[in-house]
């Protein structure tokens, strides 16, 4: 049961000191799967869910219609078409028989997660509105961007969609459970989790000897929603664009997490994230959404490849700039040297911990066990 000041935090959106669970729907069957669409933004971000119960959560809406879609080199006539971001998540969406999007999580307010929103709700609706709080960050003094592009002018048009409807600010600590996947929240708004997950706070001796990083892209990454998504016997972290010092905080001296079976490469693979100590998530497979040339760097490539009990490491995009980190090309969605096709990550998770990861490009998929499941068939 919602006590009556969860019931006031729904209705207007204020954030809770204490832990918040929101249940919605009834239980689903035991043998359906949650699926997961991984849309292709260029280097944006957007991923979006059905659980069993027919739920939808979208987590980033990519960028506006003027940037994204750049059209590879096969394809470059200025007569080419760009599919938006907004148009790419509402063909995923079709493709899941999706008609709302029940929850749209923002994870912070940069242009290529953000940008998209106006676009996407002429497109989609949607029922709640999910962040961290205010935009942080301010114009610099001598900016590369446009003014339209930076937080602050893209704040307000997120605030501006949310207006009437529901909207929710989520705190380190508080949990968002839609159906049978539950999120539970260990970054935002500058906070990581100050204690450790059940199961977690191993030490970890990878931290030894890392320093903090300066860089950071923008007060905005730092400010982040960073999750921890559990299906069953599956756990997947998502993190935004959290930065480099913030995964310091949540795993030294120890893993305040613990291991993951699905995680997606923060803030894109670029080397502002990634840090050597992230090898403590250990993830079986690893989602990269980056774009042709923005994103996949060196050094986040061979930290994911080196993860110990890794798998598999699957591409929104083969790597332009460093076309010898690509590896095997049934892995990755989109290639430098075809037109742009937009080509999704396609992910069905059973609840029992079956992973299938799959190319829509080509059909290619692979299976994985998760670490719950394979703990369960050695018993």
């Amino acid at each position: 049961m919602i006590s009556n000041v969860s019931k006031l935090a729904l209705a207007t959106g204020m954030a809770l000191a204490c832990p918040l669970v929101l249940a919605q729907g009834p239980s689903a069957p035991l043998d359906k799967d949650l699926k997961i669409s991984v849309v292709d933004v260029d280097g944006g971000a957007a991923t979006l869910f059905l659980t069993p119960e027919g739920k939808s959560l979208l987590i980033d809406t990519g960028w506006p219609p003027t940037m994204g879609g750049r059209r590879p080199r096969a394809d470059a006539t200025q007569n080419s078409p760009i599919i938006s971001s907004a148009d790419r998540i509402s063909a995923a969406a079709a493709a899941l028989g999706i008609k709302k999007i029940d929850y749209l999580l923002m994870t912070h307010y940069h242009v290529d997660h953000v940008g998209g929103i106006d676009s996407l709700l002429k497109e989609l609706p949607v029922d709640t509105f999910v962040d961290h709080g205010p935009n942080r960050e301010m114009i610099p003094e001598n900016p590369r961007q446009a003014a339209a592009s930076w937080p602050t002018a893209l704040y307000p048009r997120w605030t501006a969609a949310y207006a009437g409807h529901k909207h929710l600010t989520m705190r380190v600590g508080q949990s968002l459970k839609i159906g049978s996947v539950e999120l539970q929240f260990v970054a935002s708004d500058g906070s990581v989790l100050p204690g450790h997950l059940s199961g977690a706070g191993e030490s970890n001796a990878l931290c030894a000897g890392v320093p903090q990083m300066e860089r950071t892209g923008g007060d905005e990454n730092v400010s982040s929603l960073g999750m921890l998504i559990t299906f069953g016997k599956t756990r997947i972290l998502d993190l935004g664009d959290l930065t480099w010092n913030k995964e310091l905080e949540l795993l030294c001296p120890v893993n305040r997490i613990g291991k993951v079976d699905v995680y997606f490469v923060t803030g894109h693979g670029m080397d502002i994230s990634s840090s050597p100590p992230t090898a403590a998530f250990d993830p079986l497979v690893a989602i990269m959404q980056n774009g042709p040339t923005k994103g996949g760097d060196q050094a986040v490539v061979k930290t994911v490849r080196a993860f110990p009990d890794f798998e598999g490491l699957w591409q929104a995009h083969a790597y332009v700039r460093d076309p010898e980190l690509n590896g095997d090309p049934d892995y990755i969605a989109n290639l430098d040297q075809q037109p742009d096709k937009a080509n999704p990550i396609s992910i069905e998770i059973s609840p029992a911990g079956q992973i299938k990861v799959a190319n829509t490009r080509n059909h290619f998929s692979k299976s994985y066990t998760a670490r719950a499941a394979q703990k369960q068939a050695v018993h």
